[in-house]
């Protein structure tokens, strides 16, 4: 009669052994804790003592159909349908973008300098999972918040993740270049900014698995919908702020398509103008 296999077991042979010359040992670690937990419902302060708990059938089949969806090259959320923003849990697929630390550091930016602030329109345009909008409007309950995505598989995605977090967005299916906007006080927005040309420059999980759409902007007017935004901004009036993710390398000329309103760049945690703010 044959043992079964514990977690432990399990672990080295089936998930280590085929995945550790793709990734570093500490992400290997932290992906195989958050497998554990989305997949088997074991928190991982309770592993220690389960990881000699016997596998059932059904979950090693999942682990083998997952890490051969790895050594293909899918990013680890698109395989577990999972991401993590500002700590919350966000539902994902290959339809919207994997969050960014420097889209976390946007939304901070944005709740320290207008926190204090009680009535405000706000849109983020191009919203893609949601999670730019629903941060916003889980801290600030009372802000009227409007999510803008043109693809229906993302905003169907969106409109998931702000139900099952009990966020209060109003979602508006359209094209950030031309979709007549509600009235509005702040504009949020991280646009595709990377040029068609420059795609071999990106990691192949992020050219081949993350959806173009969201990434790439045109290669004869790479600042498209930067400008698109400016020019939003020029027929909107006073009183308005607009906060961008930014393509560090072309932030002095995506500050430029902002002449004479008041700018101000802020750097990531590399250093780097990832983010502009901008006032009229």
């Amino acid at each position: 009669m044959n043992t079964p296999i514990n977690w432990q077991q399990l672990k080295k042979t089936a998930f280590d052994a085929p995945l550790s010359g793709l990734f570093e040992a500490d992400e290997l670690r932290a992906m195989w804790l958050w497998w554990l937990e989305k997949r088997a419902d074991i928190d991982r302060s309770t592993y220690v003592s389960r990881q000699f708990d016997a596998v059932t059938a059904q979950l090693a089949a999942q682990l083998a159909a997952d890490v051969l969806e790895l050594q293909q090259g899918v990013p680890f959320q698109y395989v577990i349908n999972e991401s993590w923003f500002l700590d919350r849990s966000f539902v994902l697929n290959r339809a919207v973008l994997i969050p960014r630390p420097e889209t976390e550091e946007l939304v901070r930016w944005i709740l320290e300098e207008e926190g204090s602030r009680t009535e405000v329109r706000l849109i983020d345009l191009g919203s893609g999972s949601g999670i730019i909008p629903i941060s916003i409007a889980l801290a600030k309950p009372a802000w009227q918040v409007y999510g803008l995505e043109l693809s229906p598989e993302a905003m169907a995605t969106a409109q998931e993740n702000a139900q099952r977090l009990g966020a209060t967005v109003q979602w508006i299916e359209g094209d950030m270049l031309e979709a007549e906007l509600p009235a509005w006080d702040i504009l949020v927005s991280n646009p595709p900014y990377i040029p068609y040309a420059e795609a071999d420059s990106l990691l192949p999980r992020v050219r081949e698995q993350e959806p173009a759409m969201a990434l790439f902007s045109p290669d004869e007017e790479p600042l498209l919908f930067y400008r698109s935004i400016a020019n939003r901004m020029r027929n909107a009036g006073k009183g308005k702020t607009v906060y961008l993710e930014l393509n560090y390398e072309k932030a002095p000329e995506i500050g430029g398509l902002f002449e004479g309103f008041e700018c101000e760049f802020k750097s990531d945690l590399q250093g780097k103008a990832r983010m502009l703010r901008v006032r009229s």
